[in-house]
């Protein structure tokens, strides 16, 4: 006998396909949430990784700073500018903070040894006889910017954050120690001074120096004449990171305590905010200093009292946005429709804070 099969009806498919869709929903659902969450993730890690490394270099640099009280300028704080939308004046303001920009000498290991003329030698003669650039103190600047990774900008910065592709970068442009001893230490001679009100010693390393012409060591190895350090400084060959959206420093000196006696001690502590324009030599200057009161809360001291003090630590804290967030906040830029609530809301929810303290391990010298 024949058995009559019966099909689908109409219905029957409907409500087979509405399943099916909402079952292909569901899964997409959550593979499109696992894979937000592994990209999130694993941004957080890359940035905090990136992040650790580049403080670890700050931390070599600034650990083994040279300062000596001879009446030169050994380091210089300076926050001459806007960075984007990066304009605070100090660290009580309400709109992100200018970043600094840190100059310093110090015998790094991360430093020009070789040029491409010495190599070559000893490449045709024999290796033995490779000369390292004699010396080891070099000038050192860290500076945060706004500009395209890939090409040249000016000193200002200005033509900078037109370029295509402008974007937050952290440099590092180091003076190979030859060029430091013969040029750049010459030119911030003119910071040697007894009087610590002078603008000469206040600013000897950002205007003396950095803003000076000096022989430099490109990427090549190439020895350059009169490089213009301003506009070198954040050469593509000096990027050390991407993505740096915030960048702040806290330094901490130790001072001589005006009430010293036996149930006093002989120093105290006090801090230069953020913000705050710092010269270090023979004397520390600072416009604006706080310190923490015998009830542990933070009161406003006479920044004077620092300048016969000494460096005793300095917290550093670096903010960098994932990949993710750099992506939608470059393409808000390039719509010109970054505002500053846009710029504060991808920072809290695509920026990851590394901080750290840095110890100075040597009293200045003589």
């Amino acid at each position: 006998m024949k058995t009559q099969r019966k099909a689908f009806t109409l219905v029957e498919i409907m409500a087979a396909s509405v399943i099916m869709t909402l079952i292909v929903l569901s899964v997409l659902t959550v593979t499109s949430s696992i894979l937000n969450t592994w990209n999130r993730a694993s941004g957080q890690l890359q940035t905090y990784f990136d992040a650790g490394v580049v403080t670890s270099i700050i931390k070599e640099d600034l650990e083994s700073a040279k300062v000596k009280l001879d009446g030169r300028a050994w380091m210089e704080v300076n926050y001459p500018r806007n960075v984007g939308f990066l304009t605070g004046e100090n660290y009580e303001s309400a709109v992100p903070l200018r970043p600094p920009e840190i100059m310093f000498y110090s015998p790094t290991l991360l430093r020009p040894r070789y040029t491409r003329e010495n190599l070559s030698g000893a490449i045709a003669e024999d290796q033995a006889n490779v000369i390292q650039i004699p010396g080891s103190v070099c000038a050192i600047k860290y500076r945060l910017a706004l500009k395209s990774p890939f090409m040249e900008a000016s000193a200002d910065g200005a033509d900078g954050e037109s370029q295509n592709n402008a974007f937050y970068g952290f440099y590092r442009a180091v003076i190979d120690p030859r060029s430091t001893a013969l040029e750049a230490m010459g030119n911030t001679i003119q910071g040697y001074t007894t009087s610590p009100d002078s603008d000469v010693y206040r600013y000897a390393l950002s205007e003396n120096l950095w803003n000076k012409t000096c022989t430099v060591i490109n990427e090549e190895g190439i020895e350059v004449q009169g490089t213009d350090l301003g506009s070198w400084a954040i050469a593509p060959e000096n990027l050390l990171v991407m993505n740096v959206v915030d960048f702040r420093v806290t330094f901490a000196v130790l001072y001589p305590n005006p009430e010293a006696g036996y149930d006093q001690p002989k120093y105290k502590m006090g801090f230069i905010p953020p913000g705050e324009h710092i010269t270090v030599g023979k004397y520390i200057l600072a416009d604006r200093a706080y310190r923490y009161n015998d009830t542990g809360d933070k009161e406003e001291m006479d920044s004077t009292l620092l300048r016969d003090g000494i460096l005793s630590h300095v917290d550093i804290s670096m903010t960098m946005l994932s990949d993710q967030g750099a992506k939608e906040m470059r393409a808000l830029m390039k719509m010109g429709t970054l505002t500053e609530e846009a710029f504060v809301r991808l920072v809290l929810a695509h920026g990851n804070t590394i901080t750290r303290r840095i110890q100075f391990l040597a009293e200045p010298g003589e």
